[in-house]
């Protein structure tokens, strides 16, 4: 058989690169046109023999380059029931995976991760970064929300080159999910093969039912790169990326010697060469099974060299996983309780026309079965926290999508659709958009982007932006004709949008002159929304990771008739003529919201941890609310304080 390489020779990163711009292509015409026969835009292979065939051709295809500059810019159902926060999902009972976990009792904290560039950097030069620092644990600690305290319970010992990607927390178990690696969620980068293949990923499970005596019960390892993950009951779905890569195979030939050199080296690869396995507690197996791959179902797509695949692992059985993977490009992920979405932008034949290709696979326990594909104008995801543009309900999908243009006096449409299975065929049928014809009102006012959005039963909201921050509200409630039911110009956008009981909203962004903003949106009246209130922290310079990372927004709703949330801050500020840095945790409570003319947001004051001869900087802040205490959490040290008085701080734990 011909070997496989598991290191990435600098000399292929040119070549693999002209690999990217593959994942599809474009009709040229504004509405999403005429596809394939109504079999659906996947297909199931027939036979491992067409699986092999697809990635081979999609090794050698000549498809257009498509070369990353660098990095990509960062992106731009609540809490936990009872009367402790856990982890902000966009979805009630998906569970997200994230570095610090609370489960009302203990804390669990991974250590800091390092970011793509440190490895990217590292491969360029030939040394080795290492994921994790000697010594770096997993802590386990105990909370004392009566004292405002906590203490380390356990440390789970990691080896270097590991990076935890988040954690799960279930039933006694803790799940760690660990790469070589951190790229983040989906995003532009993913379309250069170069940057990311190969490597390797997976997970381990320990029983923590004994929080003192972590033991280790499961140890996985899986070729590819770890994308993103969701809990749904027992089940972790880890969705993933592998290319192989041949050993003196020619990418793109131009001669026929080349396309013959390939023919005869690719003669001496099997299907087993070309995908990604799994090894579990020492025994390794095939990952994918070829008869629950996909393979694309329209001659206009070209050729592609990686699997992306959803593997659904039982917790309580982890060595009972099922794995499903289609042979094409993604570009997002957005998982419903009750199905997986990828979309796949379809911008490289015709690059001035963008369409979004979106994909649904409905999600039962381990099964997941292709259900159908729709094409929609326009572009869903970039990275960040884009999954915000798709919701579901009752089975149908909403998406708003950005359509960038060549006009010189609107260069951006936002357009909304509205997604639904076909009754016959593995077909996503477009119910209706918006605008058109009947409702020519565009969504935005010319040039300005779309920021933040959130769909909350038959409404959605939609922030748009250039100089002032338009909140669109849109009416759902009749799938077959949405509609801009109402609007509000202020000052500033919102980057972040939470739902506050019926009939409030609150936003977070930023102001128009700099500074993280918060605004009480009172949406009660579909037809006029209105301000109850704003605050402004900082000024120029001033940010909240919560914009951009839904994990460092808090929120407990209803403590003696008072919702709380906070968010952390980091701000630079002239003390004295001295130009200071601080990150702190700032607290609010939303006071009267049954009555939303009556509602009021306030700010409750500031969780600061003592200074310290250290920079006081961190890369991730997370919080979580129990009871009357707060627990704040820079990178890997804990503070905690009482709600109501929290400048006297406790810790470091």
């Amino acid at each position: 058989m011909m070997p496989v390489s598991r290191t990435f020779p600098l000399a292929l990163l040119a070549v693999l690169l002209a690999l990217a711009g593959c994942g599809g292509s474009s009709s040229g015409s504004p509405d999403p046109g005429p596809g394939p026969a109504p079999t659906g835009l996947l297909r199931l292979v027939s036979e491992p023999a067409e699986l092999e065939a697809a990635i081979k051709d999609g090794l050698t295809t000549l498809r257009p380059a498509l070369f990353a500059e660098g990095m990509p810019a960062p992106a731009t159902a609540p809490a936990a029931d009872g009367n402790f926060t856990g982890t902000y999902t966009q979805e009630k009972n998906v569970d997200e995976f994230d570095v610090v976990r609370y489960d009302g009792e203990h804390l669990y904290i991974a250590p800091r991760r390092f970011m793509a560039c440190c490895f990217m950097l590292a491969a360029a030069d030939g040394t080795t970064v290492a994921g994790a620092a000697a010594g770096d644990s997993i802590r386990i600690l105990a909370t004392d929300p009566a004292s405002a305290s906590a203490s380390v319970v356990s440390t789970i010992p990691l080896e270097q080159n590991l990076s935890v990607q988040g954690l799960y927390v279930s039933d006694d178990r803790l799940f760690a999910l660990i790469a070589e690696a951190y790229y983040g969620s989906y995003g532009d980068r993913w379309a250069s093969i170069a940057i990311w293949a190969p490597e390797k990923f997976g997970f381990r499970l320990y029983d923590v039912a004994d929080k003192s005596a972590p033991v280790l019960e499961t140890d996985v390892t899986m070729d590819g790169v770890f994308v993103e993950s969701r809990r749904i009951g027992n089940v972790v779905y880890i969705v993933s990326r592998y290319a192989p890569e041949l050993i003196g195979l020619i990418y793109a030939p131009q001669s026929e010697q080349e396309r013959a050199h390939n023919e005869a080296l690719l003669a001496d690869v099997s299907l087993d060469d070309l995908l990604p396995t799994i090894t579990i507690n020492g025994v390794t197996q095939p990952l994918v099974d070829p008869a629950n791959c996909y393979v694309p179902n329209d001659d206009r797509v070209f050729p592609y060299p990686v699997i992306t695949s959803v593997t659904a692992v039982p917790i309580g059985n982890p060595g009972a996983f099922v794995n499903t993977c289609y042979n094409d490009e993604t570009y997002g992920v957005y998982v419903s309780e009750n199905a997986l979405y990828f979309p796949q932008i379809l911008s490289h034949l015709l690059p001035d026309d963008t369409r979004t290709r979106i994909h649904k696979f409905a999600l039962s326990g381990t099964s997941m079965t292709y259900r159908g594909s729709a094409d929609v104008q326009g572009q869903v995801w970039r990275g960040g926290q884009a999954d915000f543009r798709m919701s579901e309900t009752g089975g149908d999908l909403r998406v708003l999508t950005s359509d960038y243009t060549a006009s010189n006096t609107d260069f951006v449409d936002h357009l909304l659709y509205i997604l639904r299975e076909s009754p016959t065929d593995p077909v996503l049928d477009i119910v209706s958009s918006l605008p058109n014809a009947a409702r020519p009102e565009p969504i935005g006012k010319p040039n300005e982007q779309l920021y933040g959005v959130r769909f909350l039963g038959d409404r959605a909201y939609a922030v748009t932006f250039q100089q002032v921050d338009p909140l669109y509200v849109l009416d759902l409630s009749n799938a077959a004709d949405p509609r801009i039911a109402g609007e509000l110009e202020v000052t500033g956008f919102s980057d972040f949008l939470h739902p506050v009981g019926d009939g409030l909203l609150l936003g977070l962004g930023s102001g128009a002159g700099g500074g993280v903003k918060l605004e009480l949106f009172d949406v009660s009246d579909i037809a006029a929304p209105l301000s109850r209130g704003s605050a402004t922290i900082g000024g120029q310079g001033a940010w909240s990771e919560a914009r951009y990372d839904r994990h460092a927004f808090t929120y407990q709703a209803d403590i003696n008739g008072v919702d709380r949330f906070t968010i952390p801050v980091s701000q630079y500020f002239d003390d004295s003529g001295t130009w200071r840095y601080e990150l702190g945790l700032h607290l609010f409570e939303i006071r009267d919201k049954a009555t939303p003319a009556l509602a009021s947001l306030v700010e409750a004051g500031r969780l600061l941890p003592p200074a310290s001869t250290d920079f006081p900087y961190a890369d991730r802040s997370r919080a979580f609310l129990h009871d009357d205490t707060v627990y704040f959490v820079q990178d890997e040290t804990v503070w905690a304080a009482f709600w109501s008085s929290p400048t006297l701080v406790n810790g470091p734990y």
